[in-house]
C-alpha cells in the first residue's frame, strides 16, 4: 500500500511538472518529483493502520487509510502526519537520490 502510494505520488508530481512545462524530462525532473513525493505523509498512516488494536466484536479504530488521516488530523492536527519526518529524510533522502540516479543512468 505505501509503496504504491509513494509511487503514485511520484508519478502524479512528475506528470504535473512535465504538463505545466516547469521542467523537461530528465534527471532533474526525477529528483524533484522524488523529493516532493517524500512530503506525502504515507508512512505515519501506514504504521497507524498496521498497529491498530482490533478487539473481537468491536469496531476497528480506522476503517482504512483515509479514515485514519481524517481522525488523526481532527484529534492531533495536520503536523502529526509528519512525526519522524526529519530523521526519515536524513536517513532515506541520500539513499533514494543515489538509487534513483543509478537507475536512470542504467536505462
Amino acid at each position: 500500500m505505501i509503496a504504491m502510494a509513494s509511487l503514485s505520488s511520484y508519478d502524479q508530481i512528475k506528470e504535473t511538472i512535465l504538463e505545466k512545462g516547469l521542467m523537461r524530462d530528465g534527471i532533474g525532473t526525477h529528483v524533484t518529483a522524488s523529493f516532493t513525493a517524500g512530503f506525502v505523509p504515507v508512512d505515519v498512516i501506514k504504521i497507524r493502520v498496521m498497529n491498530m488494536k482490533v478487539e473481537a466484536g468491536a469496531t476497528p479504530p480506522y476503517s482504512g487509510a483515509l479514515d485514519c488521516v481524517m481522525k488523526t488530523i481532527r484529534s492531533e492536527g495536520p503536523i502529526s502526519l509528519y512525526k519522524g519526518f526529519i530523521p526519515t529524510i536524513l536517513r532515506q533522502g541520500p539513499f533514494n537520490v543515489v538509487l534513483l540516479l543509478h537507475l536512470i543512468l542504467l536505462t
